[in-house]
């Protein structure tokens, strides 16, 4: 659904993959997220690490918010298994505007209308995303109408 060629996981981790452990390399992303840095403009992460896997409810809510707080953030990233509907609801409960991002990639996550219905707030107050990807999901007919609904007046160029 969109032409873009860049690897959104593409990061800043250490060349040396056996010199961190992957927890401390989530939780100082996430610190860098929560504490608005200017030089930390992409959150990207799949759900293939068992950090992903196993944040809870509560931890998910709370990213939302710190993404929503953050005012340098133009990327976020959560693919491939990173989100079901509940943790995407529960994201996004905290995650309700942004003045930053630019490009939200939900794609290969098996979501559904319902989680559609979560996401509808941020949408409507994200007055800077020019892309939203959420292909490779079951969204069916419902979550697409009510997407293009939703973005029928929005800046956005890309779905």
């Amino acid at each position: 659904m969109d032409g873009d060629d860049s690897d959104p996981y593409e990061d800043d981790r250490s060349s040396d993959s056996s010199s961190f452990d992957l927890d401390d390399y989530w939780l100082a992303k996430v610190l860098r997220v929560k504490e608005n840095d200017p030089e930390k403009t992409m959150l990207a992460e799949s759900g293939d690490d068992n950090y992903i896997r196993n944040i809870t409810d509560d931890g998910w809510e709370e990213l939302g918010g710190d993404i929503s707080n953050n005012t340098h953030l133009e990327t976020v990233a959560l693919c491939s298994g990173a989100l079901d509907d509940q943790k995407l609801s529960c994201f996004f409960r905290g995650l309700t505007e942004s003045s930053s991002i630019k490009n939200m990639h939900l794609y290969d996550n098996g979501i559904s209308v319902a989680a559609v219905r979560s996401i509808v707030p941020f949408l409507q107050n994200a007055n800077s995303l020019n892309k939203l990807t959420v292909s490779h999901n079951n969204l069916q007919s419902g979550g697409l109408n009510l997407l293009f609904r939703t973005l029928r007046d929005s800046p956005i160029e890309t779905l």
